[in-house]
């Protein structure tokens, strides 16, 4: 999708280039993940002379909000808890977790 935001009418090939230098990935790779952000409404399409250009269907301030309340929601319950905790503010009830890891939990850390 970055690639995608940051050039909009851009090809298969066009992405696979743009993110080659990080991930190597096939270009049926890149092809069945953007026909899928295609068909979940997150990407449009055109087709011009045998090839899908691509343009984005949501904007990236939409999908970033999105994971900053989702972040919140999760990790503070609320925007107050939030506020609560950046002055400092200590918690009415706290929760505790416990992160239990293991060598080989199986963890993909390109997400954390």
């Amino acid at each position: 999708m970055k690639a995608v935001w940051r050039r909009p009418l851009i090809t298969v090939r066009d992405v696979q280039g743009a993110i080659r230098p990080a991930r190597k990935l096939a270009y049926t790779t890149v092809m069945t993940i953007m026909d899928r952000l295609y068909h979940k409404g997150f990407l449009s399409r055109t087709l011009q002379s045998r090839a899908h250009y691509y343009e984005p269907a949501v904007d990236y301030t939409e999908v970033r909000d999105e994971a900053v309340e989702m972040l919140i929601k999760n990790f503070f319950g609320s925007k107050e808890k939030l506020q609560e905790f950046l002055e400092g503010d200590p918690p009415e009830n706290p929760v505790k977790f416990s992160i239990a890891t293991t060598a080989g939990s199986g963890l993909d850390e390109t997400l954390l």
